[in-house]
């Protein structure tokens, strides 16, 4: 499972809350700029009334109605009910002070009004110049909303082929079963699902025929190796049918560890609870060797997880390996919940072990195919175990770290 903070999804969600917060930052700060100026622009209209009224002292009332409708002002017998008084800062009551403006202003449903007081007489004026609302910054706030949403619901939207590829990508590692996928977009990521769909897809076609091909090759060898041996035993011996049982029995072992290949390569991991002591004494058992020369040293009750089959296999390899090459007996098999180690007296190997966990690469030149410890590997490195070795005092040891 991908952590969550380094989920592609949790990237986007992350850059969505921080851009929607820095948007919401700057609608704010755009506020109260804006409400910020419209204090400035009451404060210019205000003084631009009391010069116009200034100016229109001598005219008649008709020319006075005229001036000042052109200077963007409506003289009203009184305020509406609904009209708020209008704070303005400290600062701009300060600069109508020192313009000698007695001025207050209020705001309605239609706009602003100016009650402006000259000669102990209050009048109202309505400023019909100005809009009666601000809607800029809202609108200009919903529509970057509206882009980012979009843009995210559209990033959303491209990148679930990418969850569904990850489910089935798992589903197909694990288990082996397959379900083909497509996208129907045009993006990068939707051709990138699309074309790996389709690589799994012809995988698993050649992963078929190859378990098809193995399966028959085996079956189709061992009913002319059966009979041969058959045969063989039933012949007087002789150096030439010594020879060839030996033959016979080597083609099948060959067969047996290549269908514990097809079994390890081509089935999916199946773990579950067993103890350490059954699968030992199951691939001893498997091995008929004499137990007499096998001695086990360990906790019976120890607990393991995996998958019994392979791991049984795998043992089955160390086992064997070290019971045909040890020079001395017994081996020994101690185990514990952290390891299991098989320990063999013997030369030490003429080889690197990196050389020798390799596949088809033996120590020596008869009695075995270079196939047991590849197959110990390989299980080990299904499961996430570690295979150590190492040659102390003429003793070689192999041990399985959980």
């Amino acid at each position: 499972m991908i952590p969550r903070y380094h989920s592609v999804f949790f990237k986007l969600h992350a850059f969505f809350i921080i851009a929607l917060i820095v948007l919401i930052l700057l609608f704010n700060t755009a506020l109260g700029e804006q409400e910020h100026q419209k204090f400035r622009l009451l404060t210019h209209r205000s003084m631009e009334l009391s010069q116009a009224l200034d100016m229109i002292k001598s005219y008649t009332c008709e020319n006075q109605t005229r001036k000042l409708s052109l200077a963007g002002f409506q003289e009203i017998p009184r305020l509406e009910p609904e009209a708020k008084l209008i704070t303005l800062p400290t600062p701009m009551e300060e600069k109508l002070k020192n313009n000698q403006l007695h001025v207050q202003i209020y705001q309605d449903n239609q706009g602003f009004v100016y009650a402006l007081i000259r000669n102990h007489c209050t009048m109202f004026y309505r400023d019909t110049a100005e809009g009666t609302t601000y809607y800029f910054i809202w609108m200009l706030f919903f529509a970057l909303f509206g882009g980012l949403v979009s843009i995210y619901l559209l990033l959303w939207r491209n990148l679930q082929p990418l969850k569904y590829l990850y489910t089935q990508i798992l589903i197909y590692g694990n288990e082996g079963a397959f379900q083909t996928f497509s996208s129907k977009g045009k993006d990068e990521i939707a051709l990138i699902s699309n074309a790996l769909s389709d690589a799994i897809e012809k995988q698993h076609r050649l992963k078929t025929s190859r378990e098809l091909f193995l399966r028959n090759m085996m079956h189709e060898l061992k009913t002319p190796i059966t009979k041969g041996k058959l045969i063989v035993e039933l012949e007087n011996p002789s150096p030439n049918i010594t020879l060839l049982g030996k033959l016979f029995s080597r083609m099948e072992h060959l067969i047996k560890q290549m269908a514990q290949l097809e079994k390890m390569h081509a089935f999916a991991l199946k773990s579950q609870k067993i103890k350490l002591k059954t699968l030992l004494t199951t691939a001893v058992e498997n091995l008929l060797l004499d137990e007499k020369n096998i001695h086990f040293r360990g906790d019976e009750q120890i607990i393991l997880s995996a998958d019994p089959i392979l791991l049984t296999s795998a043992l089955q390899n160390l086992i064997d390996n070290a019971y045909r090459h040890a020079s001395t007996f017994p081996i020994n098999i101690i185990y514990t919940n952290k390891q299991i180690c098989v320990k063999n007296s013997g030369e030490p190997l003429k080889r690197p072990v990196e050389e020798a966990l390799q596949a088809f690469v033996t120590e020596r030149g008869e009695g075995g195919l270079g196939l047991g410890l590849y197959i110990a590997q390989s299980v080990c490195e299904l499961h996430n175990f570690h295979l150590n070795y190492t040659y102390e005092a003429g003793n070689h040891t192999f041990c399985i770290e959980f």
